[in-house]
């Protein structure tokens, strides 16, 4: 049964005009709380709270939001808020629920924002904000979540970030967000997935940030991406993946970040890198690569960390490497490589001037063999 505080009990301190806010604290005693009436954001983040009333939180008559992050509760009845239009977010991250009953916000139409993360939640029903049309942003991060029905989420067609990441999750049908074309953020690091399909991303073409590092994957395609010319971060890292196509990302013009550091690459193509002129970081570490043509990174001026060796316990082995591209990279700031990798460079640029800091750094320690 979920606990209530019972209202009357401060009797006639309860009628005065601005709201006064009822919470119980970490010691036990319930605290008293008067706020401005025309206040529409309410902060009881970080305050030992154990339990609140929320009927005297709606008191609050413009209510947009309720922070309630980074307390003890463990449960919590939502039932009052399905009286609050207005509210657009709403943050119970960092307690200690292990279950969420969201039914009573199928009534908040305007809500935009919900913050579930660093929680204890083993499952969650998804279906009663399913008919959202203004949720731009759910996270679930940092619970316990095994398993999730995402499908609620394709009536939710303004979504825009999706965050389940660190959680125990096995698999994930992506289907719903097929719907939601202003979807731009997906979070699964740190899960244990060991396929997911991204299709469906294929119609989100607003789609900027992808994170699927540190699962189980084997294989990964990335097809769906060529209708995504905004990506501009995708990590996959830390897997399993043999083998990957990038050319998908030949689109991806404002790509920034591509991961792929600790996998099983044998070969890689980047020749799909050339036109991504903001490119900034490349980590290719800790794969079973011998080889790789640098070529297509000279167009990337922006660059400033590429990753080829990084001490991993299974790593790169490069015995030479043409270098000769990245002196166009003029933001290169740190160039992960084997000390035992030959590095070489055309000689014309020998009497470069100006040269990236990574390369001055090579240059100092007497790395490069002009030819």
């Amino acid at each position: 049964m979920e606990n209530e505080i019972n209202s009357e009990d401060i009797g006639e301190s309860f009628m005065v005009e601005d709201p006064i806010i009822i919470y119980v604290d970490k010691e036990g005693k319930t605290r008293e709380l008067e706020v401005d009436e025309e206040e529409t954001i309410l902060d009881l983040s970080r305050k030992g709270v154990t339990m609140i009333d929320l009927e005297t939180v709606i008191a609050i008559p413009e209510l947009k939001e309720l922070e309630l992050g980074g307390n003890l509760l463990e449960e919590i009845n939502l039932a009052p808020l399905s009286r609050c239009p207005s509210l657009l977010k709403l943050s119970l991250f960092k307690n200690q629920f292990k279950s969420i009953n969201l039914k009573p916000l199928e009534k908040c139409e305007g809500l935009e924002e919900i913050n579930l993360g660093s929680n204890r939640i083993k499952a969650v029903d998804l279906k009663p904000i399913g008919s959202s049309k203004t949720l731009r942003r759910l996270r679930l991060f940092n619970n316990g979540l095994s398993d999730i029905d995402i499908s609620p989420l394709a009536g939710c067609e303004n979504l825009e970030t999706l965050d389940i990441e660190n959680n125990e999750i096995k698999t994930i049908d992506l289907t719903p967000l097929s719907n939601c074309s202003n979807f731009m953020q997906l979070n699964l690091m740190y899960n244990k997935l060991s396929s997911v399909d991204l299709v469906p991303l294929s119609n989100c073409t607003k789609l900027r940030f992808v994170y699927l590092h540190h699962n189980q994957l084997k294989t990964i395609d990335i097809s769906p991406f060529k209708n995504c010319p905004d990506l501009r971060i995708l990590r996959l890292g830390g897997n399993q993946i043999e083998e990957i196509d990038l050319s998908p990302l030949s689109i991806c013009t404002e790509l920034r970040r591509l991961g792929l550091a600790m996998n099983r690459l044998i070969t890689l193509d980047i020749s799909p890198l050339a036109e991504a002129e903001q490119l900034s970081s490349l980590d290719l570490a800790g794969n079973r690569l011998t080889k790789i043509d640098l070529a297509p990174l000279e167009n990337c001026e922006e660059l400033t960390e590429l990753y080829l060796f990084s001490d991993h316990p299974e790593e790169n082995e490069f015995s030479e490497l043409d270098i000769s591209p990245l002196f166009s990279c003029s933001e290169l700031e740190d160039f992960g490589v084997s000390d035992d990798t030959e590095l070489h460079a055309n000689k014309r640029l020998k009497d470069e001037d100006d040269v990236p800091l990574a390369i001055e750094e090579l240059l100092e320690e007497n790395r490069i063999k002009w030819v």
